[in-house]
C-alpha cells in the first residue's frame, strides 16, 4: 500500500507529463501535471491545500480563519437555511448574521470533511465481486485508522482504486448568509449565463465535539493585490461526476435512455412543487430549496443532453474510441459494456417508477428499510452503499433529518403515485398497492399519510430496532406502504448491482488499459466527488461576436434590476436596495476564469499564484454544460464571486464587520484595476 500522508503528500506525488499549455482536467492531488502547472507559474503547496479544502455536505468550501470559519456558497447550504427557517424567521428571505458566537445556528445533518491522506490500494482489490466487497469492508472498516472515515474511490472506471481518509465534523453552524435573492439574483433565467450578478457566498463555523470552535492547522488568507486579466488561478474542490472516459455505448445509453428519463421525472416534480408553492403563504418557503435544486438539475441535464447531440463532440469521442480500439486489437470489453448498458436501459425505467422523490418522507422510510435489510446480510453480500462507513453515515443522516410539512409530503406522494401510474400502468401490482382502492393519487396520498409519525427522524430510527414480527404488525400506514413496495424495489437495486454496476467495474480495467496503451497515462481520471485541483487563467470571453468583460460590477447589477423594472427574479433584496446609494458601483461582483470545473465545485476557493483566495466558485457559463463530456478552454468558464464583493457585503451591507476582520478583509478595499 502506498500511503500519501500529511508528511509525504508533497514529495511522493506522482507528477504526470502533459503538454505545457494544457489546463484540462480535475486532478487528484497525487496525480498533478507538473509541466502544465509550471507553465502557468503555479507551485501549489499540496499539504496546505489538502488541509484547507473542505467538503461541505458534498459541495466544497475552505477554511478562511484560524477559528474554523468556512467560506462556501449560499446554494451549497440552502437546505440548512430551509431547515432552520420558520414562518416567523424565513432565513432565505431575510438572510442571517450571527453577531456573536452563541448566535450561530447548527445545521441539522450537515457533515464537513477534510482529507487526511490517500492510499493506493489497487493491488488489494480482487476482480471477483465477493472478494471486492470483502476488501472494501476491510479497507473502510477495521483497517481504517481510528478517528478517520475511509472511502474507497474507483478511478478510471475502477481500473485503479484509492482509499481516501477523512476527518469529519457534524457540529457545523451557520454564521452568515445573504438573502436568497441576493445570492441567486436572476434566478433560473441567469443560471449558467454570464455576466452574472450574484452574492452567492455563505459562512459556516466547524465545532469540535466539545463545543469549541475547530482550530485548523492551515487557513486561506485574502489576496493582497488586485486580480488582473491573465492572472493564473487554481481551484481546489470536490467536483461530482464527469464521463469523459466512458465508452460510446455508455454515452449513447445516457443520451437515449437515462438522461431523458431523468429530465421527465425532474420536470414533473418541479411542476408539482411549483403548484404546491401557490397553495398557502408558507408553501414557497417550504419548497424554495427543492425548486432551486430541480431548476438547476433540469438546466444542467438539458444542456448535457444537447451536448451529447452535438456532432462535433460526438464525432471527436467516436474518433478517439476508434483509435483506442484499433490499438487494442480486441473487442470483447466494448461488446460486454454494450450488453451492460442494454441491461441498464431495461432496469432504469422500473427503478425510476418505484424510487420515491429524493428526501421525501417515503424515501426516508424506504432508505431505513434498506439499511435494516442490508445489516442482516453478510458483509460480502451487501449492496455497495451499505458498507462501513457508508452504513454509519446513512444512519447518521436518517437520524439528523428534520421533520417535514405534512401537506407538502401529501403533495409529493400524490405526484409520485401519479408518476408510477404513468410509467407502469394502472394495473401494475405496485400501482394498485399505492392507490389503495382510492379514486385518485391525491386521495391515496392522504390515506397513506394519515396519522403517520414517520415524518420524525426519531420514529424512523426506531424501525431499525424492531424485529420482523413487530415491524410487520406496526400500525403506521406509511410504513405498511413502504413494506409492501420494499421487496420489489430492493430486487431492482440488487439487479442493478449484479447486472449493471459490477459488470461495468469488471470491464473498466480492460478499457482503461486499452486507453493507456493508445493515448498514454497523461489524462486525469473522471471526477468522483473527491478532492481535485484544476487551474487556468482569468480570461474574458466572446458571446455572439461581442467581447464580454472578465468581471461584472455592482453597477451592472443595478442596471439589470432597473432594466427589468425590479420584477422577480430581477428584484433587489431589501437590504441591498437600501444600501444602493452609498455603495461604489465600480466594485467587482463576479468574474470568470478557465479552470475545468463541474457541479460539486460549488463553494471551491479560487486562489492566485501566491496561494491567496481571490473568490469563491459558484457556477459555470452555458458552454460549461458540456463539461461532463469534454472541456473547451476557449469557451468554458468558471464563474466566481469576487473577493471585493464579499468584502463589500460584510463591511457595508450586512452587520458582519466582525467576520470581515476575522477573515483578514481590511476595511480599505482593493480597487479593481481596469483590464
Amino acid at each position: 500500500m502506498r500511503c500519501l500522508n500529511a508528511l509525504t503528500l508533497a514529495t511522493a506525488t506522482a507528477l504526470v507529463s502533459l503538454p505545457t499549455g494544457a489546463a484540462e482536467g480535475m486532478w487528484p492531488l497525487n496525480l498533478l501535471p507538473e509541466a502544465a502547472l509550471e507553465a502557468h507559474g503555479l507551485k501549489p503547496d499540496l499539504a496546505r491545500l489538502r488541509a484547507v479544502a473542505v467538503n461541505v455536505g458534498g459541495g466544497s468550501g475552505a477554511f478562511v480563519s484560524p477559528h474554523g470559519l468556512v467560506l462556501t456558497n449560499h446554494h451549497v447550504i440552502s437546505e440548512c437555511l430551509d431547515q432552520l427557517s420558520t414562518p416567523q424567521r424565513p432565513l432565505q428571505t431575510t438572510g442571517f448574521v450571527a453577531t456573536k458566537p452563541s448566535d450561530a445556528l447548527r445545521c441539522p445533518g450537515l457533515v464537513v470533511k477534510v482529507l487526511q491522506g490517500i492510499d493506493d490500494v489497487s493491488d488489494q482489490i480482487p476482480d471477483d465481486a465477493a472478494g471486492r466487497k470483502a476488501a472494501m469492508a476491510r479497507l473502510t472498516g477495521p483497517d481504517c485508522p481510528r478517528q478517520e472515515v475511509c472511502e474507497l474511490v474507483p478511478l478510471y472506471g475502477g481500473a485503479v482504486h484509492h482509499r481516501y481518509r477523512h476527518r469529519s465534523w457534524t457540529d457545523v453552524r451557520l454564521v452568515m448568509a445573504p438573502e436568497a435573492q441576493s445570492a441567486n439574483f436572476g434566478g433560473d433565467d441567469d443560471n449558467f449565463a454570464y455576466p452574472r450578478f450574484a452574492f452567492d457566498f455563505a459562512l459556516l463555523r466547524v465545532h469540535e465535539a466539545s463545543g469549541q470552535a475547530h482550530r485548523p492547522a492551515h487557513w486561506l488568507r485574502p489576496a493582497q493585490r488586485p486580480l488582473q486579466r491573465g492572472d493564473a488561478v487554481l481551484v481546489v474542490g470536490h467536483p461530482y461526476v464527469t464521463e469523459r472516459q466512458k465508452s460510446i455505448s455508455q454515452l449513447e445509453a445516457e443520451r437515449d435512455h437515462h438522461m431523458p428519463l431523468r429530465i421527465d421525472r425532474a420536470a414533473r416534480e418541479l411542476e408539482a412543487l411549483r403548484a404546491y408553492a401557490q397553495t398557502h403563504p408558507d408553501a414557497q418557503r417550504q419548497t424554495m430549496d427543492m425548486v432551486l435544486n430541480l431548476e438547476n438539475t433540469l438546466k444542467l441535464a438539458r444542456g448535457e443532453l444537447a451536448a451529447l447531440g452535438t456532432p462535433s463532440l460526438t464525432q471527436r469521442l467516436r474518433d478517439e474510441e476508434a483509435t483506442i480500439r484499433r490499438t487494442a486489437a480486441t473487442q470483447p470489453p466494448w461488446q460486454a459494456m454494450a450488453e451492460t448498458e442494454a441491461a441498464a436501459a431495461r432496469l432504469a425505467p422500473w427503478l425510476s417508477a418505484l424510487l420515491p422523490p429524493e428526501g421525501s418522507v417515503l424515501d426516508r422510510v424506504q432508505r431505513t428499510l434498506a439499511l435494516r435489510t442490508e445489516r442482516q446480510r453478510p458483509v460480502d453480500e451487501r449492496l455497495d452503499d451499505f458498507h462501513e462507513p457508508d452504513e454509519e453515515a446513512e444512519t447518521d443522516r436518517l437520524s439528523a433529518e428534520p421533520p417535514t410539512a405534512l401537506a407538502l409530503e401529501e403533495w409529493r406522494l400524490a405526484d409520485h403515485i401519479g408518476w408510477m401510474q404513468a410509467r407502469l400502468g394502472a394495473e401494475h401490482p405496485a400501482v394498485r398497492i399505492a392507490m389503495a382502492d382510492q379514486p385518485d393519487p391525491g386521495t391515496a396520498a392522504r390515506h397513506w399519510l394519515s396519522g403517520t409519525a414517520l415524518t420524525m427522524a426519531s420514529h424512523r430510527r426506531l424501525l431499525l430496532k424492531l424485529d420482523d414480527d413487530a415491524l410487520a404488525q406496526h400500525p403506521d400506514r406509511l410504513l405498511r406502504l413502504a413494506l409492501a413496495l420494499h421487496p420489489e424495489l430492493h430486487r431492482l437495486r440488487q439487479a442493478w448491482e449484479s447486472d449493471v454496476r459490477l459488470p461495468r467495474l469488471a470491464q473498466a480495467k480492460a478499457l482503461a488499459q486499452a486507453r493507456w496503451q493508445s493515448l498514454g497515462r497523461g489524462a486525469p481520471p473522471d471526477a468522483t466527488g473527491t478532492l481535485r485541483l484544476s487551474f487556468g487563467r482569468v480570461s474574458e470571453q466572446t458571446l455572439g461576436g461581442l467581447r464580454q468583460p472578465w468581471f461584472s460590477t455592482l453597477g451592472g447589477l443595478w442596471a439589470r434590476a432597473d432594466g427589468f423594472h425590479h420584477q422577480p427574479p430581477f428584484d433587489l433584496a431589501p437590504r441591498l436596495a437600501a444600501a444602493r446609494h452609498r455603495l461604489d458601483a465600480r466594485t467587482p461582483l463576479n468574474f470568470i476564469s478557465t479552470p475545468d470545473i463541474v457541479g460539486g465545485n460549488s463553494g471551491s476557493p479560487i486562489l492566485n499564484a501566491a496561494g491567496e483566495w481571490v473568490g469563491v466558485v459558484f457556477a459555470g457559463n452555458l458552454d460549461s454544460l458540456a463539461s461532463a463530456y469534454g472541456y473547451d478552454e476557449a469557451r468554458t468558464r468558471a464563474v466566481s464571486v469576487h473577493l471585493e464583493a464579499i468584502r463589500l457585503a460584510l463591511r457595508e451591507v450586512y452587520p458582519a464587520q466582525h467576520l470581515a476582520d476575522e477573515m483578514g478583509l481590511r476595511s480599505t478595499g482593493l480597487r479593481q484595476s481596469r483590464p
